[in-house]
């Protein structure tokens, strides 16, 4: 709800402030005041853009303020959303600067544009001739319609049903994407495979057959070394190792017992004759299975080759590396090989998820057209009531090709304002003056059973006089009783019908020209709209008659 309204340096006016009542306020004053100007200050705070043009004084910057009471929406995530500290009484500013520099504010923390619109739009809805894009918009009397269906938690089941049937068919995409990608190197990555595939990966097996190799190309001077190693170990005809140690052996074991120390080195004795009979056995066993075998060798040489040449090619420097590339590839060829079923099987999900969404969509869609009717009934009696006798409207219903977030309908409003004539969307028929009094009929009919912003209209009144625009201010009144209104208007009968009354008047007495704005009490009110009744002097009975048409309101 708008509470207050500052404006400071623009147009032609110096300063004004404005304190708005929470219902049905009335701003009134002659042609050319200045009425026009304060809708132009609250597109500012709509977040219009401006230039240096509007300056009272070219010297000064412009400040355009208001006051919001934010208590009866729930607007905290968006406060949270954009880094801003959230307060019941919300304040918003625009400055625009002698260079033409704007910024705006909300609580004092400056934003873009185009946050400060996000807000706005949501708190202050204006209404002027040429304002009837939201009739024009489905989105809005599909709202509308959901609201008066009450069927919340269909919506809200049918969009998270909506929700994954997009995450299937995102994943579908992705598949297939993948699929197509990794089509074009498949019988590359196969080739690679192939040869991986046709050597031994084994750590193992890469130090063994290294190990093979080396035996096998030294098999000569090995032979050699161990025939030489065994003839001085236990071969030799003149004298070898053995010998030598059992002489030695037979000599201590006669002495061991006269000396303690002897029994110790004859048990050394003993012990290296085991093990030197052992090293002669292991070297003997070495020898007889050393041969040189060219063949096994050259078989073994090649699969090293090979080997080694793929760890170059990939670049690898080891073979748990070459391991690593052979199970990537075979996981990346076996994703290849199930993608065509996981695709078919997301199909089959997809499927399944999209009647489910389309079911529940076409049951949405029959409450919507079911809460249509009495609605635009409603509406084409107020309009009938509003100097449109012969007036007709009504919603068409089309079905979307794509389902959408809010369902599968397309929702147009069609209006025919004069007999005979045909239904037509509002952008073929309908002055401004008829439109507006049309979106008044919507709205006050909405009003019943949805939270509104702020509503402003502007010029509502052209085109009409006498019953109809006392049956306007009713309506403007009465819709007044359950959200803030606003309208600037020449006529006394809707302006009798306020909660609040505000006086635009051009003052003359300094060398230039301003717009000064007042806040009326009852008996100026009774005597402004004499005025509209009767001219700048009115006489008794005008005054009688502007009492008359106020009370009647009450």
């Amino acid at each position: 709800m708008l509470t207050r309204l500052i404006i400071r340096n623009y147009a032609i006016i110096e300063e004004a402030e404005l304190k708005f009542g929470p219902s049905f306020n009335v701003i009134i004053g002659e042609t050319g005041a200045g009425k026009s100007i304060i809708m132009g200050a609250l597109g500012l705070i709509l977040g219009k853009r401006a230039d240096t043009n509007v300056l009272f004084n070219e010297d000064e910057k412009c400040v355009v303020e208001a006051s919001l009471d934010l208590k009866n929406y729930q607007l905290r995530h968006f406060f949270e959303d954009n880094d801003l500290d959230f307060d019941e009484t919300t304040l918003i500013r625009r400055e625009i600067n002698p260079k033409g520099k704007s910024r705006a504010f909300i609580n004092d923390v400056p934003v873009t544009l185009d946050v400060l619109r996000d807000l706005t739009t949501q708190l202050i809805d204006i209404h002027g001739q040429q304002e009837t894009r939201e009739l024009e918009d489905d989105h809005f009397f599909i709202k509308v319609t959901d609201k008066l269906s009450g069927h919340r938690a269909l919506l809200e089941s049918y969009q998270t049903d909506l929700s994954r049937y997009k995450s299937i068919q995102k994943q579908i995409r992705q598949l297939k994407e993948d699929a197509a990608t990794f089509a074009k190197e498949y019988e590359f990555l196969k080739f690679q495979f192939d040869e991986l595939e046709a050597v031994t990966l084994s750590e193992e097996y890469w130090k063994s057959i290294n190990e093979e190799i080396s035996v096998l190309q030294n098999a000569e001077s090995i032979r050699q070394n161990l025939q030489a190693s065994a003839v001085l170990l236990s071969q030799g005809q003149v004298v070898n190792i053995d010998e030598l140690l059992a002489e030695a052996q037979r000599l201590l074991g006669q002495i061991a017992s006269f000396h303690p120390d002897l029994k110790r080195i004859a048990d050394d004795a003993d012990e290296l004759q085991i093990n030197l009979r052992e090293l002669s056995r292991s070297v003997a066993s070495v020898l007889h299975s050393t041969d040189s075998d060219e063949g096994k060798l050259q078989e073994l040489l090649e699969e090293h080759h090979q080997i080694s040449r793929l760890m170059q090619k990939h670049q690898t420097g080891a073979m748990a590396d070459l391991i690593s590339l052979h199970q990537n590839i075979s996981e990346r060829l076996e994703r290849f090989s199930f993608s065509e079923e996981k695709i078919n099987a997301l199909e089959q999900e997809a499927a399944t998820a999209l009647e489910l969404v389309l079911e529940q969509g076409k049951e949405m869609s029959a409450n919507r057209q079911k809460a249509a009717v009495p609605f635009m009934d409603s509406v084409e009696g107020l309009i009938r009531e509003m100097g449109m006798p012969f007036a007709k409207v009504s919603l068409k219903f089309a079905e979307r090709t794509l389902p959408g977030n809010d369902g599968l309908d397309d929702i147009t409003l069609l209006f025919a304002p004069n007999k005979g004539s045909q239904l037509q969307t509002l952008d073929t028929v309908g002055s401004g003056g008829e439109r507006s009094r049309l979106m008044l009929a919507i709205k006050s009919v909405i009003a019943r059973e949805m939270a509104l912003p702020t509503l402003i209209f502007d010029e509502i009144d052209t085109g009409i006089s006498g019953e109809v625009a006392l049956k306007v201010g009713q309506i403007l009144r009465q819709l007044g009783h359950q959200h803030q209104v606003l309208t600037i208007t020449h006529l006394a009968q809707i302006a009798a019908g306020g909660h609040s009354h505000f006086l635009v008047y051009k003052d003359h007495e300094q060398a230039r020209s301003t717009t000064r704005i007042e806040g009326m009490e009852k008996e100026r009110t009774q005597l402004e709209i004499a005025k509209m009744l009767s001219g700048a002097n009115p006489n008794q009975a005008a005054i009688d008659n502007a009492k008359t048409l106020i009370n009647g309101y009450n």
